[in-house]
C-alpha cells in the first residue's frame, strides 16, 4: 500500500498509453481514457502512474503477481501545484492537496510537458 505520509514519485520514464496493462483497461469507466502513462521509481518499489480523463491511477509492484492500485479522482484534489520548465536540465515539481492524504508530489525529469496533466487537473479541482 502506498505510505501517503511520504508520497513522492520520481518519474523516469513516459510509456506509450497503448502499453497499457490490459487489467488496469478493464478498470475504467466509461467515457474514461488513459492520457498519460508514466514509470516512477519510489522506494522501495516501483509504480506505473496512469493519469485518465478522470483521475490518477497508481499501480505498485511490491509483488509483481499481485500489483496494487490506488486511485485518486482529480474531483478530490482541493489544491495543485506546478513547476513546469522547458529546460531540460530542470525538473518539473507537480504537487496535489486533499483533506484526506494532505500532499502527494510528482517529480518530473525536465523533459516532460506537463501542461496537458495541468488541465485535466485544473478542470477538476473548483
Amino acid at each position: 500500500m502506498i505510505d501517503f505520509k511520504d508520497s513522492r514519485f520520481i518519474i523516469t520514464d513516459k510509456k506509450n498509453t497503448s502499453k497499457v496493462h490490459k487489467s488496469i483497461q478493464g478498470m475504467l469507466n466509461d467515457e474514461e481514457r488513459v492520457v498519460e502513462f508514466y514509470v516512477a521509481d519510489r522506494y522501495p518499489v516501483p509504480s506505473d502512474i496512469l493519469f485518465t480523463s478522470k483521475r490518477i491511477i497508481i499501480c505498485t509492484y511490491e509483488e509483481p503477481e499481485f500489483p496494487i492500485f490506488t486511485f485518486l479522482p482529480y474531483s478530490k484534489f482541493i489544491a495543485f501545484s506546478v513547476k513546469n520548465s522547458n529546460d531540460s536540465s530542470l525538473e518539473n515539481e507537480l504537487e496535489l492537496y486533499n483533506y484526506y492524504v494532505n500532499k502527494i508530489a510528482f517529480e518530473f525529469p525536465g523533459k516532460f510537458d506537463l501542461s496537458l496533466v495541468i488541465k485535466l487537473i485544473g478542470g477538476a479541482v473548483n
